[in-house]
């Protein structure tokens, strides 16, 4: 269930009991505080797939909203975590106080800022996995937030202990609520009473499947490891009931394995044939799904890169993995002399010999039964040669044999004569015709397109009708396309007969009138990409002399229309004064288009007024932090280059930290798709004011400094919102109020921005450092005797504090 945009959609939720799905509470900008009081849904226990929480405004706990849910099934997960709170602004406490059971996948909590009651919660009493899967990052600090849990004042019964990294602590979700203890330490495995026909077959711990006399307990396994399932003793055989396995079945029972020994069907084979002159011998046919047990680059070529001495037998009966033209360039492309002779035969697999990429020449030094240079036999899905308009290729002596290629149309056997200068060395019998492309539509015309319409996502074309000699013989359209960066495409690069295919391929139905243009619209295309696209006509084709004619059109190159770019990534920020904040960032994984410029976007924060709850004279006050971001290095001065020049080199990270730092990155693009496909850029808050200018040539932007807030119960002031526009992935922030909270967002633009808009906004919170006097009592202390063993002391408060003045310290 997807509630997005208005808090009106969370009606939705009224008297649902289980979502029988994912639940997703996202991109409401404009809601606050208290459109969401009120609202409680008390009815919802269950959701079976995910909870998803992303920049909501205004909601501080779910502990209203949410009072009695108690299981996330995690069935389907969001990129393996079934409770995902991210980028919630103003939320305070998860406030889940009855979730119990998280029965799979894991939790990630990132980036909300005032997030607190995180450490009180002892995620292992949730989730099945006893090792830490958690990943909360980037909310606010434990020594910043009054975590205090119900029972610490002995007003109240306390709640459960639990030892989280050897630390004993109380675990309660806020500071009303308690955390309830799980069941999954002690629970076991299910009895024979929760058999599927029992009274409690709808439990969660029970799996009802038609047949099944044994239940078994289900335990989802760790991250990283297969998933385990329930089985059924059923047919004297153990059967998943859950859809977690998946085993590739090629028909007659014959499977495919991989790193295993084939089965049978695989039809695996090679062999290195020894003999007065060394011959290579791979043999080639097709297996779904199978990895290379036999690797081109282990064939046993002297000098592979340069120079092949003897004769090159290929007759190829090897499974590839998936892109078999590839792998063949990768080991034999290199090649520039043939001392010998090349035999190419019975290869079903090939479709061109363009994989031989720096071939140059064959020298003929031994040929073929004494006459032939290259030959080429019974080859049945055989198109290409080679790509003439870019390969040169010399055969000075010899003369060339093909027969039985029945999709190799003469005229590029033609071509090669010319190309190779064979021509007439050969007779008809050894170029034979009627072998020879006769299962091709060698006589071509070449279709022209008529028109197209492109947008960011898809193009529209339409080319010009085609009528062969008998309309009957038509039967569609096929229309090739692919990204292409650089226009030098050749139809037949990457393909092979096991199915590999660098084109998207598109069957086209035949118009419903004679008289109407074909066309077809390309759809879920990349932004601002440059696609080469070209049309086929498919036509029934016979032996007989004049039948095998057919279409084609040139390949074209056209460009999509720009889109608003994918968020910036990785924000980065660093306070190294009481009125600077540095500002970094990457630019966004899809700009889909040309980043002109980012928008930059910063408000003052007032600061929590929670803070007075604690009674500081009694529990230690650690202060807010400003510090840089570790990844900030060195600065970008001269002095900062030399100090990094200076220092050792970083160490080698550790395969475990590789290995985290890849899930981050993966589901940080992951959300990145997500929010280029799901958003659109939010309007500017309706309370921003003033634009402020750029000052210098640095990108360095100023405002004037914002006045402090007050303690006491006034409500919080509305900031102003300033914004400036820098052409670098960097900002310097300055004047600003010293050690105080900003907000910070970053929008990225590209050419189309007008028309578009920019991108998303991605946000950083950073305090600027403290004010070196800003705490000195202005004036003097004044006192006055307060009875007979006491003083009473007056001073005045600092006219512009540090933040919140939480304590006075006195020392006599």
């Amino acid at each position: 269930m997807d509630i997005r945009n208005d808090v009106s959609q969370l009606r939705k939720l009224e008297n649902c009991s289980i979502i029988e799905g994912n639940l997703q509470i996202l991109l409401m900008f404009t809601t606050g505080a208290e459109d969401f009081r009120g609202l409680s849904f008390p009815r919802l226990l269950m959701i079976t797939e995910y909870l998803l929480l992303f920049r909501v405004y205004g909601l501080e706990s779910l502990r209203d909203l949410f009072p009695n849910l108690s299981v996330i099934r995690g069935t389907n997960l969001f990129f393996s975590y079934a409770l995902v709170i991210f980028e919630m602004p103003h939320l305070r406490d998860v406030g889940l106080h009855s979730l119990g059971h998280i029965l799979r996948g894991s939790v990630r909590i990132e980036r909300n800022q005032e997030l607190c009651h995180l450490s009180t919660i002892d995620w292992g009493l949730l989730l099945p996995d006893s090792g830490d899967s958690t990943y909360i990052v980037g909310n606010k600090l434990a020594e910043e937030c009054a975590d205090v849990c119900p029972g610490i004042l002995d007003v109240e019964k306390p709640c459960v202990q639990t030892s989280i990294n050897g630390q004993l602590d109380y675990r309660c979700w806020t500071s009303s609520y308690c955390q309830k203890g799980g069941w999954w330490g002690h629970l076991g495995t299910a009895g024979p009473e929760c058999g599927c026909g029992s009274p409690a077959a709808g439990s969660v711990l029970c799996r009802r499947h038609g047949g099944v006399t044994r239940s078994v307990l289900y335990h989802p396994p760790r991250r990283g490891q297969l998933l385990a399932a329930v089985f059924s003793q059923r047919r004297g055989k153990y059967r998943p009931l859950l859809s977690s396995f998946s085993v590739n079945r090629r028909a007659g029972n014959e499977i495919c394995t991989i790193n295993t020994d084939p089965y049978q069907g695989c039809n695996l084979g090679h062999g290195v044939q020894h003999g007065p002159s060394p011959t290579l011998s791979i043999r080639l046919s097709c297996c779904p799904s199978m990895q290379p047990l036999i690797h081109p680059s282990s064939c046993s070529l002297s000098h592979p890169s340069i120079h092949l001495p003897g004769q090159p037998l290929i007759t190829w009966l090897v499974s590839f993995p998936d892109n078999l033209a590839s792998e063949l360039q990768s080991s034999l492309g290199l090649i520039e002399t043939i001392t010998g002779f090349l035999k190419i035969k019975h290869s079903f697999a090939l479709v061109s010999l363009s994989f031989f990429k720096n071939l140059k020449l064959i020298r003929g030094d031994s040929m073929v039964d004494g006459n032939y240079t290259l030959y080429v036999l019974d080859n049945q899905n055989l198109q290409q040669l080679w790509d003439w308009s870019h390969h040169i290729l010399s055969i000075p002596v010899g003369k060339m044999y093909f027969a039985f290629n029945p999709k190799l149309c003469l005229a590029e056997i033609y071509r090669m004569e010319e190309v190779t200068g064979t021509k007439g060395r050969q007779n008809k019998a050894e170029i034979n015709p009627r072998t020879n492309g006769d299962r091709a539509s060698c006589k071509t015309q070449t279709l022209r397109f008529i028109s197209n319409v492109t947008e960011s996502d898809r193009i529209f074309l339409k080319w010009e009708r085609y009528r062969p000699p008998e309309y009957r013989d038509l039967l569609s359209f096929i229309v090739y396309y692919k990204e292409s960066p650089f226009q030098n495409v050749s139809e037949y690069v990457g393909q092979d007969a096991c199915g590999a295919q660098s084109w998207n391929v598109l069957d086209v139905d035949l118009p419903l009138s004679s008289e109407q243009e074909p066309g077809v619209t390309l759809l879920n295309l990349r932004p601002w990409t440059q696609y080469a696209i070209f049309v086929r006509a498919i036509t029934l084709t016979t032996a007989e002399e004049g039948r095998n004619y057919g279409a084609q059109s040139e390949v074209v190159y056209i460009r999509t229309m720009p889109a608003a770019p994918t968020v910036p990534r990785d924000v980065i920020s660093m306070s190294n004064s009481s009125s600077h904040i540095v500002v970094r960032w990457k630019p966004p994984t899809q700009r889909n288009g040309n980043i002109i410029y980012y928008l930059v976007l910063w408000q003052q924060l007032a600061e929590d007024m929670e803070l007075y709850i604690n009674d500081y004279c009694h529990k230690g006050l650690k202060l807010p932090t400003s510090s840089a971001d570790t990844r900030f290095g060195f600065g970008d001065g001269p002095e900062g280059e030399q100090d990094a020049e200076e220092r050792c080199c970083p160490c080698r990270p550790t395969d475990g930290q590789l290995r985290m730092e890849g899930e981050a990155e993966s589901f940080q693009k992951k959300f990145e798709n997500f929010l280029h496909n799901s958003i659109t850029i939010p309007r500017t808050p309706k309370q921003r004011r003033d634009v402020v200018a750029v000052t210098s040539a640095a990108n360095v932007s100023s405002a004037e400094p914002l006045a402090p807030s007050r303690p006491g119960g006034e409500p919080k002031p509305d900031f102003q919102i300033f914004e400036d526009k820098v052409v670098r992935d960097r900002a310097v922030l300055s004047r600003l109020r010293h050690f105080t909270e900003y907000r910070i967002d970053i929008h990225a633009c590209n050419h189309a921005a007008h028309t578009v808009g920019c991108s998303a906004a991605t946000f950083v919170f950073a305090r600027t450092m403290p004010e070196l006097q800003a705490d000195n009592i202005p004036g003097n202390v004044t006192w006055e005797p307060a009875g007979k063993n006491s003083v009473l002391l007056r001073w005045e408060e600092p006219r512009n504090p540090n933040g919140l003045i939480l304590k006075y310290e006195i020392k006599y």
